[in-house]
């Protein structure tokens, strides 16, 4: 009933101006029109409505998912992914605040708001005076009116819409963290959005659509809409402990200045709201989670099945010592992608180590990882970069000049982006190995990790865990595991997966590294097997 509360006490705004003295009149009616203008100004002046008693603690995600919301009502998003994990605020921004602001600019608008459940959806749904009054005849728990033609319906995913069309369909957690495992009702789920939901806009061509969700499955709906590469989907990722490989980046917004919007933090493990959310609360909210898989999901949106499709987790071996072993051979991988936009590919990068184990069997080890968007100039300065020391991954702290731990060989597939790209960083001095995944990977970046999977299978890849109790991954290997568990149904894991693939297809070409299973084989088969060499 919190929508309710909020445009009721904004209803009778006019007529509280009209009580008081002019000077005070203008007052009001600036703060009025600022917030008309500004969704965050409009948010923190209406959080006492909306929220009593609880203190309105910014954050500078508050700030962002605002200026986002702005975007949509103007037209320069039209559709939206918000994921952020729970407790930051998502329902009460986007479900509560969002349509009554609307409503202070266009009351026309009409919303359709659907949740996992009736409960949720009724929670926030239940107007500013001088643009939009309420109809006291139709409002109730499920649906809001104005006199003005707008509205807002409430809805749970498996209710009812028929027969109604709106400008903006909200899905506000639309999967339930107690179910989501089942498979029956994530898919249920995700068939209902794309055949009962997708055809209720007014106008096909500027509807706005907004999924706001802590992720609790790959195949969630925010997975299942990610997974149809929209043209124009703008994904707002904003995990509780910042990645600096996953960076999330969107588009210009006006605090920007023309700059697309960037996840502020810098430094690894940040935290996306330590005035609210400090150390000690994020570490009490994992053990409540209870389990890497939901820390995973619900902190860092990043979810994986479980233990893994093709690539299981338990296979790779974990390195726990400080510093790697001495590699006789270090191969860096490359998959090329040249665009910022928030929908492209990735560019990624993994450097890989030979070593020999404890009995003298050679054995892969992950020594770097390095991901991003970045335009075809900023890739190639990256290569020659990571070319020189392939430690120096984190783009805002270059290592300095005089460390260098170069690769033996760089290998970077050839496909219409990367052969000229190879062609200029050869004359820049590189030696660059063409992969060509038609002749040597046998196909699409599925296939090639099919055909690698049996290495990791056999325990011979090797990941480095984090000192000194080694009791987790290094950040960058905790997202190459992730990456592998979900590959192949998340898109955003197949680049740094297709590194891992391309790189142990060339060891194998190479000789370089073999299978437990191969001098078994070589012996079943060997046509002289049983006769008496002379």
């Amino acid at each position: 009933m919190r929508t309710s509360s909020l445009l009721r006490l904004l209803a009778n705004f006019e007529s509280r101006l009209s009580q008081i003295s002019p000077t005070i009149d203008f007052r009001y009616q600036d703060e009025a029109s600022a917030c008309e203008e500004d969704f965050h100004t409009f948010l923190r002046a209406a959080w006492h409505v909306i929220e009593g008693d609880r203190p309105f603690i910014d954050g500078w995600h508050i700030q962002a998912e605002c200026e986002h919301y702005e975007a949509l009502f103007y037209g320069n998003i039209l559709k939206l992914i918000i994921n952020v994990p729970p407790g930051t605020c998502k329902s009460t921004i986007g479900s509560v605040a969002f349509p009554a602001w609307v409503w202070t600019k266009t009351p026309s608008s009409q919303f359709l708001y659907a949740s996992y459940g009736m409960t949720l959806a009724v929670r926030d749904s239940v107007a500013w005076g001088n643009k939009c009054q309420l109809t006291r005849d139709i409002n109730t728990k499920t649906r809001f009116a104005n006199a003005q033609a707008g509205y807002r319906i409430a809805t749970s995913i498996g209710g009812t819409t028929t027969g109604e069309h709106v400008d903006y369909e909200f899905f506000d957690d639309p999967n339930n963290t107690a179910n989501v495992e089942s498979e029956v009702i994530r898919t249920d789920t995700n068939i209902k959005f794309d055949r009962v939901f997708s055809g209720r806009f007014n106008d096909p061509k500027t509807g706005r659509l907004c999924v706001v969700q802590q992720r609790t499955h790959f195949q969630d709906l925010s997975g299942h809409i990610l997974s149809k590469n929209i043209p124009g989907l703008i994904h707002l990722c904003l995990p509780q402990e910042y990645e600096v490989s996953r960076q999330c980046t969107t588009i210009p917004l006006k605090s920007t200045k023309g700059e697309k919007w960037e996840d502020p933090r810098k430094e690894e493990g940040q935290l996306l709201w330590p005035e609210f959310f400090d150390k000690k609360s994020v570490e009490l909210g994992k053990i409540d989670l209870g389990g890497e898989y939901a820390i995973a999901g619900q902190y860092q949106q990043r979810p994986s099945p479980g233990q893994g499709g093709i690539f299981k987790k338990k296979d790779f071996q974990w390195w726990k010592q400080k510093y790697p072993p001495r590699c006789h051979f270090v191969l860096q991988s490359w998959d090329t992608a040249f665009s910022k936009s928030a929908t492209a590919s990735w560019s990624a990068c993994t450097t890989w180590g030979i070593f020999k184990n404890d009995h003298q069997v050679d054995n892969i080890i992950l020594l770097s990882l390095w991901r991003g968007r970045l335009e075809n100039p900023d890739v190639r300065r990256m290569i020659l970069r990571l070319a020189h020391n392939y430690y120096d991954t984190h783009t805002n702290y270059p290592a300095p000049e005089t460390q260098a731990f170069k690769p033996d060989m760089i290998l970077i597939e050839g496909k219409a982006n990367g052969t000229p790209l190879l062609q200029d960083l050869r004359r820049a001095g590189l030696i660059i190995n063409s992969f060509d995944p038609l002749k040597h990977g046998g196909g699409d970046k599925t296939s090639r990790g099919r055909a690698i999977s049996h290495l990791v299978e056999a325990g011979l890849i090797w990941i480095p865990s984090e000192p000194p109790l080694y009791t987790k991954l290094r950040p960058f290997a905790d997202l190459f595991v992730e990456s592998c568990a979900s590959f192949p149904n998340d898109d955003d894991s197949k680049d740094i997966v297709d590194t891992m693939s391309q790189a142990l297809i060339k060891f194998r070409l190479q000789g370089l590294i073999g299978h437990p299973d191969d001098a078994y084989i070589q012996e079943e088969f060997n046509p002289n097997r049983g006769k008496r060499i002379y």
